[in-house]
């Protein structure tokens, strides 16, 4: 017994054995390290996308619906084989919310799913929840959230649109017609109709919006009186104004607390030459605190603006506040029939100028017909919101996002998702030859030559 734990201390003290209970607790350690990382990693996870865009990540609109989700929402995808691009979409949106779930079938092994969804081409998607579906044929982010909305949403609400004053078209698809924004609000599951005010007794009572864009004429009293009459219930309201001589409905506006200034305001900073034009296209980069800027970062601009600022002495019980500013090398010009434009310290309004405001009225006094919280957007311009720039920058986005908070679907305000950038690099036959040559013959050419060098100098 002695002799034998003699030997285990002599074993012990071995270096051999040393270096072996050393590596055994270090594979210990690591083994329990991996499932700890491995654990923390199950509970708590984060992705990163490096690419340029974001071009592998969802937009902040798609994660905020998936975030939004009640309901149990399914994807079948009918294509013959399986497709790699809309796999790693469907993936995404599998991440963002548990209650999607989508598969893919083939029309030709599975004809009898393929006849139910009544599928007539290959590359068919289906979207559904509950009793609702939606089909789409194009693998694109924007398509595939805008059918998810639509099947997730209870019912539609209405936008109406005033007409009879010049107003935008919205129908329209010139450059000066609203037909984008009117498709951008369909596509979020909004029912749009013209409102000829003057032909009615009052603005229809299923009303969620009422949109102004960009009145040439002053409309009737009786209308007004309508309009007034609907803001009294808990109406909503996004009134655009543009500048002079177009109609500015300053009596209306102002008992809503806002004031509507005759000028035109002017960015001498000169973002207006990038875009062809001059320095009547104001620019805004930078946004007040309200849900309808949320985390907006991105330009917005404005051809040919006017200003709207706050009332100093807003009515009791509205709350009053700038929405968007110019820079501060603009200002409100009041000269409008000259030629040149210049700041005027005496007549001018000084920069940075507020061309956009919102009203917020918390309590509604005769709670027996309010049909919520009196909103309003109002903005200087309608032409941001116009065929021809509506696709701006960030116009489009700031657009839908103020009926989205008017409409108060405050779960919809977002940057929406952009199509896909195409970057791929467009070669002349010149410089194709160049690479070709450099990469199969140069290259490959010096690696051998220097080889050959090496050799016969070791020899």
């Amino acid at each position: 017994m002695p002799n034998s734990q003699t030997g285990l201390r002599r074993t012990m003290k071995k270096r051999s054995t040393k270096f072996g209970l050393n590596a055994l607790a270090m594979v210990l350690i690591v083994l329990a390290l991996l499932i700890l990382f491995n654990f923390l990693g199950n509970r708590h996870h984060g992705r990163f996308d490096t690419t340029a865009g974001n071009r592998f990540s969802l937009s902040d609109h798609t994660v905020k619906l998936l975030k939004s989700l009640q309901r149990d929402v399914t994807v079948s995808a009918f294509f013959k084989g399986e497709n790699k691009l809309l796999r790693d979409l469907l993936s995404e949106y599998t991440y963002g919310s548990k209650l999607v779930t989508f598969r893919f079938i083939d029309p030709d092994k599975e004809p009898g799913i393929t006849k139910r969804y009544g599928i007539t081409q290959y590359g068919t998607i289906v979207v559904e929840s509950g009793d609702k579906e939606e089909k789409i044929d194009t693998i694109l982010e924007q398509d595939l959230t805008n059918a998810i909305l639509k099947v997730t949403r209870e019912g539609k609400k209405v936008i109406y649109v005033l007409q009879g004053h010049g107003e935008k078209m919205i129908d329209s698809a010139e450059p000066t017609g609203f037909s984008v924004a009117k498709e951008a609000l369909q596509n979020e599951n909004y029912q749009v109709k013209e409102l000829v005010l003057a032909l009615q007794e009052e603005v229809p009572q299923d009303c969620a919006v009422l949109l102004i864009a960009g009145p040439q004429k002053e409309p009737l009293p009786g209308e007004l009186e309508s309009m007034e009459a609907y803001l009294g219930r808990g109406g909503k309201l996004l009134a655009m104004v543009d500048p002079s001589p177009a109609a500015h409905l300053s009596s209306f506006l102002a008992k809503w607390g806002l004031n509507v200034g005759q000028n035109l305001v002017i960015d001498a900073s000169g973002v207006g030459r990038l875009f062809g034009t001059g320095p009547a296209m104001p620019l805004v980069t930078s946004y007040e605190p309200h849900a309808i800027t949320e985390k907006f970062n991105i330009m917005t601009f404005f051809p040919m603006a006017r200003s709207i600022t706050p009332s100093s002495s807003p009515p009791e019980g509205m709350q009053v506040q700038s929405l968007l500013k110019t820079g501060p090398n603009s200002w409100g010009e009041t000269e409008l029939s000259s030629s040149k434009v210049l700041f005027d310290q005496d007549k001018d309004l000084e920069g940075p100028v507020t061309i956009a405001a919102v009203v917020d009225q918390e309590e509604i006094a005769d709670t027996t017909v309010s049909q919520g919280k009196t909103r309003l957007v109002v903005l200087g311009d309608s032409d941001f919101a116009s065929n021809a720039y509506f696709t701006f920058s960030g116009n489009g986005d700031l657009f839908m996002n103020a009926i989205s908070w008017l409409a108060e679907e405050e779960d919809l305000i977002s940057i929406r998702p952009k199509d896909v950038e195409d970057r791929r690099v467009s070669l002349t036959p010149r410089q194709s030859k160049m690479i070709f040559y450099i990469s199969v013959i140069l290259m490959p050419l010096a690696v051998l030559v220097l080889g050959t060098m090496v050799w016969l100098r070791r020899r």
